[in-house]
């Protein structure tokens, strides 16, 4: 099977981090990592080309490879493992002028995928840069889960008003609205968070504005309780999300975040089965799985997110040893299913890792968004976000 790391017998060494400087997942892990003797390089994409910059020399004498900058200083290395977490486009000097823009940006971007593929092509990666662009998108996820034999809720993604209006109607006050790509932006009222809501003709904007925005509508699902279930290689971790326990998390536990209960849970082995199915067709080694526990019993998969976040389950229920099965799956490439819990854990690098990140929009290039005015700054919440 393609979960195998083909390094799973040697030591690991030398760890690579793809990320970009709001994303506390990458510093808290490498510190997890660095606490355990291995070397980690964190590459802030961001950063080129303003602060960052890269050589490769190909010919006669060989190949060669060579990235410098906040943070990172490479040449020719050899990775054992790469951690495919945040990859990020490269930001362009504000002060470049705007015939130069457009030019320069595809230049880049072409240039910095080419360094993602060059720089580790032995390497176990979590996840392999080629598989990504496919598996996040949620009408394939749901067909091929349909294919594992994972039960999907009724579901009509769309544009057509028309049509949307039609499977409103077959379910009148029982479909929720859900955004393609999750996400929050700045307003001039303060910020806008993309959150699942039930939805009523009522509800709909006007005809152009559904055409112009496509969604995902569906039935809705009773709920008991929800499960994220995180993936390390075949080895599952279940959490057991007490969302109806609060009226603000009942259709979507993020907004209950703050007060959340979360505890471990069991996962059945022919789920299980199904989901390793379902991320070996997806080219996957790590994943995490959202689904609605129904009051009757059943299992409903909600999607599968490639490079999802799971640090906030242990911060929430320590006894959910997350942080330190990640670390065992990028050094050894496999997490044993009878794996005790131990080893470093998230309060163990808290500190350090929060330091890290708070230093980085200083110390790196933030990263840009065609949503959010460049001008505007973070949200105070930003640690909170970049868990969930």
């Amino acid at each position: 099977m393609p979960l195998r790391n083909p390094f799973a017998e040697a030591h690991v060494t030398f760890v690579l981090i793809l990320t970009e400087p709001r994303d506390f997942h990458s510093y808290a892990v490498a510190e997890a990592l660095r606490l355990q003797g291995v070397e980690v390089a964190l590459w802030h994409g961001t950063d080129f080309p303003s602060r960052q910059k890269a050589s490769v020399w190909l010919g006669g004498e060989g190949f060669g490879l060579e990235v410098s900058g906040p943070g990172i200083e490479l040449r020719d290395a050899r990775f054992d493992t790469v951690w495919n977490r945040r990859p990020s486009n490269p930001v362009l000097p504000e002060d470049l002028h705007p015939a130069d823009r457009v030019p320069a940006g595809r230049d880049c971007q072409h240039f910095v995928w080419a360094l993602w593929h060059l720089i580790a092509p032995d390497a176990f990666w979590v996840n392999p840069l080629s598989p990504i662009p496919t598996a996040i998108l949620k009408p394939y996820q749901l067909r091929l889960a349909r294919e594992a034999g994972l039960e999907i809720p009724r579901t009509l993604c769309s544009n057509d008003p028309d049509r949307i209006v039609e499977f409103l109607r077959a379910s009148p006050g029982e479909t929720v609205y859900k955004s393609f790509h999750a996400g929050s932006w700045k307003t001039k009222d303060g910020v806008a968070m993309l959150f699942t809501k039930t939805v009523t003709e009522e509800d709909l904007p006007a005809d152009d504005m559904l055409q112009a925005a496509p969604g995902i509508f569906q039935v809705r699902i009773p709920k008991d309780h929800e499960l994220r279930v995180t993936f390390f290689g075949e080895r599952p971790v279940a959490a057991r999300l007490a969302s109806q326990s609060s009226s603000s998390g009942r259709e979507d536990w993020r907004r209950a975040f703050s007060d959340l209960e979360v505890e471990p849970a069991d996962f059945p082995e022919d789920l299980a089965r199904k989901c390793r199915w379902l991320m070996e067709r997806l080219g996957l080694v790590f994943a995490c799985f959202d689904f609605i526990v129904t009051p009757d019993g059943r299992y409903v998969f909600l999607e599968i997110n490639p490079m999802g976040q799971f640090l906030f389950l242990e911060r929430l229920c320590p006894d959910l040893p997350l942080l330190d099965l990640f670390c065992s799956l990028l050094t050894r490439g496999a997490v044993a299913a009878n794996r005790p819990a131990g080893g470093v854990r998230l309060l163990d690098v808290w500190d350090l890792a929060e330091s890290a990140f708070l230093a980085a929009p200083e110390r790196h290039v933030p990263k840009k968004s065609k949503v959010v005015p460049e001008e505007e700054e973070e949200p105070a919440s930003a640690l909170e976000s970049s868990l969930r």
